[in-house]
């Protein structure tokens, strides 16, 4: 099993969108795949997802002790899982606390999706201390590539080496004089995939599947092939 952060000091970049879309496609790979919001008090996957009508309990319940975990996970789709966010931060949610919650769920999922909100407070260092690995999310603008080398900065601090970068939001025919080398550069770290500027992508926000063979959906395939250890060449000209 293995524990992946998703995150970025900065807001509307695509992170959650980014963690429903690789983790059905996980899914669909066969891998059982929990997701965690980790954006206490605004929370966003349970919307995403479309079970917040079924929500009870969250993982601030399984850390002080309310619930047993697998009350407050939801199966939203097939072998797509969710852990809700609390509503209210607790000093009983400390790193210790979330890390070692996470440890009695490894028997049951592959991956681990922890999808960190935007900043650098409470709910992004709690997931940055549990994690394997950590992808950052930007789009193809200074201010987000300058917040992701901001938080790729801060997660390499807390102790996470394995870094990887994703461009969202990339369209070909508006930046195509942009080098995406120039971010891997600024954000040092290596990229794992570029996902496109899609309406499919975007009307997924609201529930829609994403067509198999839409442009946004075969980038998300060959980021969570990456993901899963395949080698697949990165390839801008796929867009």
């Amino acid at each position: 099993m293995k524990i992946i952060t998703v995150a970025s000091a900065k807001g509307g970049v695509g992170k959650s969108t980014f963690c429903c879309g690789i983790g059905r496609i996980l899914a669909s790979m066969g891998k059982r795949v929990l997701l965690a919001d980790m954006d206490i008090g605004v929370r966003s996957l349970d919307i995403l997802l479309g079970v917040s009508e079924k929500t009870v309990y969250n993982w601030g319940d399984v850390i002080k002790g309310n619930c047993d975990y697998r009350k407050a996970v939801l199966e939203a789709e097939n072998n797509v899982f969710l852990l809700p966010a609390p509503i209210d931060f607790d000093e009983e949610y400390t790193t210790e606390a979330f890390s070692e919650m996470l440890c009695t769920m490894k028997k049951d999922f592959d991956y681990i999706l922890l999808d960190a909100p935007a900043g650098l407070e409470s709910g992004f260092r709690l997931a940055v201390g549990s994690a394997d690995s950590c992808i950052v999310i930007t789009t193809p603008d200074a201010i987000s590539v300058r917040a992701a080398s901001y938080a790729s900065k801060s997660i390499r601090d807390g102790g996470v080496a394995d870094v990887r970068l994703v461009v969202n939001r990339f369209d070909k025919k508006i930046h195509k004089h942009i080098n995406v080398d120039d971010f891997i550069d600024t954000v040092s770290a290596r990229l794992l995939g570029i996902i496109p500027e899609s309406r499919e992508i975007y009307c997924s926000v609201n529930g829609a599947e994403i067509p198999y063979d839409s442009k946004g959906n075969r980038a998300f395939l060959r980021v969570a092939q990456r993901i899963c250890g395949e080698n697949v060449p990165l390839k801008v000209k796929e867009l």
